[in-house]
């Protein structure tokens, strides 16, 4: 481990968003590492069995085993593999995903990159004694999670690039965009609106990546909040194009059923999203959705791409990671 980066250690932590108290080591180098192993969104907790079993345990499974977001199942954000100090052998310390609490004469929170594989985030957590430890958690846990759900997202983006190999020429034709949409997506529904609708069949259901734009005069004005622009224009699009095989089955979204609309940015440019659950009118199906609608003043529009899971009685978390991984993928080549 290179010791003594003392700029290198506080650039990074400043990135993290870590305040006092956590220390951010410099990254082992990664060219004689072994890749690491674990299933997408899984954690390997190390930690005593007695304290699993207990008011720490009951925090953790709390925090990080919190449900999904916009999920119609009871499905946690995280999958949670505990192992006892004593039996964490050198297998397991090859996992891409690490958090180890000990009880120690250091009050410590450490995040590591690439210790014993890569990629791998390895965090420490040490404390006095029991209750410390508890409160260390409970303070730090947000950024713990913050870390993994990015790490999680960039691993799914890298696999996303991996398997896109074809030339999405209506893309650039309709949007002045490209995306990394992997093979197993075929163009569904092209219409000159415009409209593209993007569907990978799965073998209980779909998975479905809609594009379309609309005009920033159509969703900012003074007949109601954008907000409500945004999930009028959704709604819009699904009685127009979004039908189910079910004669006069279209998708809906109820804004009063937990959807919820937050601020980000994506290429330095401002965006809605939109998380929560899909249903259809005249038919049975349902299921979650992530929007992000782009305000791109280049256009003149907001471009929404979003992705809808219709995989009945199946787990949807990794699926909608799939869906956010190919939007984060967009490029604007004439930009």
């Amino acid at each position: 481990m290179v010791q003594n980066m003392k700029h290198t250690v506080f650039y990074l932590l400043i990135i993290a968003g870590f305040m006092i108290g956590c220390t951010k080591k410099s990254e082992t180098a990664t060219i004689n590492l072994n890749k690491s192993f674990g299933n997408r969104n899984e954690i390997v907790l190390v930690i005593d069995d007695s304290l699993w079993i207990g008011k720490l345990g009951d925090s953790i499974r709390h925090k990080l085993a919190q449900p999904v977001a916009g999920s119609t199942d009871t499905e946690p954000q995280f999958d949670l593999v505990q192992i006892d100090p004593k039996i964490f052998t050198t297998r397991a310390k090859n996992a891409r995903n690490i958090v180890l609490f000990s009880t120690n004469t250091v009050h410590e929170f450490l995040l590591q990159k690439s210790v014993n594989a890569t990629p791998q985030n390895y965090f420490f957590l040490r404390a006095r004694n029991t209750t410390d430890l508890l409160k260390l958690f409970n303070t730090r846990a947000d950024s713990i999670i913050s870390v993994f759900k990015s790490s999680e997202l960039n691993e799914q983006m890298h696999e996303v690039v991996r398997n896109s190999t074809q030339d999405l020429h209506e893309l650039k034709d309709y949007f002045g965009c490209t995306l990394k949409i992997p093979d197993a997506y075929h163009l569904q529904v092209k219409n000159e609106f415009p409209f593209l609708w993007y569907q990978k069949d799965l073998s209980s259901g779909s998975l479905n990546l809609v594009l379309y734009e609309f005009s920033i005069a159509e969703i900012e004005n003074e007949s109601g909040s954008i907000e409500q622009h945004l999930l009028q224009a959704r709604n819009y699009i699904g009685k127009e194009f979004l039908h189910t095989a079910k004669d006069s089955g279209y998708i809906v979204t109820d804004p009063a059923k937990n959807v919820s609309i937050t601020k980000e940015k994506l290429q330095e440019l401002p965006v809605y999203k939109i998380i929560g659950s899909w249903e259809t009118a005249n038919d049975y199906l349902k299921g979650p959705f992530v929007c992000y609608a782009i305000r791109d003043d280049y256009y003149k529009r907001y471009l929404f791409i979003e992705g809808y899971i219709n995989n009945p009685f199946k787990n949807k978390r990794d699926q909608l990671l799939e869906i956010e991984a190919i939007i984060k993928t967009i490029n604007f080549n004439e930009h």
